[in-house]
């Protein structure tokens, strides 16, 4: 429940997903029996368990640094970086076929995270306990990281109704609308549905390829989609809820920078009074006034659909200040984030099936976007900015989002192969506030230098045997996703020649149980000083994860 159906795109995805979903497995329901024929219920478990092994060893240039260590220093050569069980619980309500409520859960324990770290560098920590250095996490990343903890997804409530001859469908509650024909993340990220929900970017950069729809979060809104014409769709939506996106947190093995995110807890800075600032309090935007209309059309002389989209959102990505003011007080300094609102969008989109080969594309004009920009200090007597406002760069860019997904036959290498791609290109058209602290500013040269122009490709490939052995398919997904040229303007945009990579194997049994063995690094280059051989500046945080290749073994059945 995503939002539009693509119907014109259903066949090639239906074939990809029989194929070999990347991260997939056989799928499998409970039917509650009701007693009632015009209700039904349907109660879905999945339980994925996840090992992982790192077998590279900490780079010396990025431990070296006090604000990029604190997740390389935890996980040495050879520890488990996974332990993990996740419970998955969907409840789905239906009455009449018609009416209804969902609601879906999730729990998990990560043993990885439960006992003690490999940090044996204590001053340049920046986890704090009683406001002292120490080893472990936030009290937050403990709980998302470590566990035994849950929260819950969806749970809303909707009804489908026909006036007339016309459709009309109402979602309120916690779910997800997504809009455009977006991907993977770069997608995500440059489509028409950027901001339309919190990203859970720590799964991107765990699982590369990882497709967007299971990036998006859920968020408190009602949604509508109205349908007068067969061939004409339109669709609305109000939040009632902001949240920031989800990024890898500090200490975590995939944490690429201490500072980050909710469970930040300091930022180590020689030249500040303590040799650090704290965690201050964020600025965020207010919960409502986040808003979006959607018209589709698809005319049978199109043979797609073509779609026309008007948005007023806030940033769930950060910028980052530094706040000099309590030292007036006595008090150490404080570093902070901060998200802008008032972000305004119009975009289009296409979908259409080319033969074989299932075509998407978004293009998009932002307003008020914020850029990526220095950290922004705040020196004593200077106020901060206010809700909703942003320490950093806003500006205007362009975005386009051009992909393509299909299966391949069967030959003598494979029996079938699905395959996609993605391209996603951005530039920046121009800066309406704090060009001095963006890093597209002419004064600023270092190697992470926003071009005015940027793109990125992601490609996956799976290869699939059917029956190997009786009831099991073999499986050998690949993924890859790299900047081709420029820095763009907007946070995980793309950085020239950065990005990640997976490889590996998995075994389809019984269309009931999936095992995942794979490889995955990441690779960026950085800036490094050489006197002290420190990393100062990464074109990307993918930069910063290039010593922490590992092994992953993943297990995952649906009941």
């Amino acid at each position: 429940m995503n939002g539009y159906p693509r119907a014109r795109r259903t066949a090639t995805a239906v074939a990809v997903a029989a194929s070999c979903a990347v991260y997939g497995g056989g799928a499998a329901a409970i039917e509650i029996a009701t007693g009632n024929e015009d209700m039904s219920v349907r109660f879905d478990n999945t339980i994925r368990y996840n090992f992982g092994h790192r077998t590279e060893s900490p780079k010396a240039s990025i431990i070296a640094n006090p604000n990029y260590d604190d997740g390389d220093r935890n996980f040495k050569k050879g520890s488990t970086v996974n332990n993990r069980i996740d419970l998955l619980s969907e409840l789905d309500v239906i009455y009449q076929k018609n009416f209804g409520a969902r609601v879906s859960a999730t729990a998990w324990y990560d043993q990885s995270y439960s006992g003690a770290f490999n940090n044996g560098s204590l001053a340049t920590s920046n986890h704090l306990v009683d406001g002292a250095p120490a080893s472990g996490l936030s009290r937050y990343a403990d709980r998302y990281y470590n566990g035994l903890s849950g929260e819950v997804l969806d749970a809303f409530v909707f009804g489908n109704m026909n006036i007339d001859g016309q459709n009309l469908t109402v979602r309120a509650g916690r779910h997800v609308v997504n809009w455009g024909e977006g991907l993977l993340l770069g997608g995500a990220v440059h489509g028409n549905t950027y901001g339309q929900a919190p990203l859970d970017a720590a799964k991107a950069f765990n699982i590369p390829g990882v497709e967007a729809k299971e990036l998006y979060r859920p968020l408190a809104q009602v949604s509508t989609q109205w349908q007068p014409l067969p061939e004409l769709s339109i669709a609305g939506q109000y939040f009632f809820k902001w949240e920031a996106s989800r990024l890898p947190e500090a200490g975590s093995y995939l944490g690429f920078s201490d500072a980050y995110d909710r469970g930040g807890e300091s930022l180590i800075n020689p030249g500040l009074p303590g040799g650090r600032a704290v965690r201050g309090r964020d600025i965020t935007p207010k919960d409502s006034g986040e808003f979006g209309l959607a018209v589709r059309w698809s005319p049978q002389w199109l043979d797609g659909t073509a779609g026309l989209y008007a948005r007023r959102f806030s940033d769930k990505l950060p910028q980052l200040g530094l706040n000099l003011n309590p030292l007036l007080a006595g008090k150490p300094a404080e570093y902070f984030l901060s998200y802008g609102s008032d972000i305004q969008l119009l975009g289009l989109s296409l979908a259409k099936q080319v033969g074989p080969v299932s075509i998407g594309v978004d293009l998009n004009y932002r307003k008020n976007m914020p850029l990526v920009s220095d950290a922004v200090r705040f020196d004593p007597g200077q106020a901060l900015p206010g809700q909703g406002e942003t320490v950093g760069a806003r500006g205007n860019t362009l975005h386009l989002v051009v992909n393509a997904l299909g299966v391949m036959d069967s030959n003598s290498l494979w029996d079938s192969a699905s395959w996609s791609t993605e391209l996603t290109w951005s530039r920046w058209q121009s800066v309406t506030q704090g060009e001095a602290s963006f890093k597209g500013r002419a004064s600023y040269t270092d190697i992470d230098k926003v071009s005015k122009d940027a793109a990125a490709l992601g490609i996956n490939l799976t290869p699939t045997w059917f029956q190997v052995w009786p009831g099991m398919d073999l499986l050998m997904p690949m993924s890859m996703s790299a900047g081709l040229w420029g820095n763009s303007a907007v946070s995980f945009g793309g950085n020239r020649h950065a990005g990640n990579y997976a490889l590996g194997v998995a075994l389809d049994m019984y269309q009931k149980y999936r095992v995942d063995l794979r490889y995955i690094d990441y690779f960026g280059a950085t800036r490094v000083d050489p006197v002290a051989g420190r990393a100062i500046t990464p074109i990307s945080p993918y930069s910063l994860l290039k010593d922490r290749g590992a092994i992953y073994l993943t297990f995952k059945t649906t009941f």
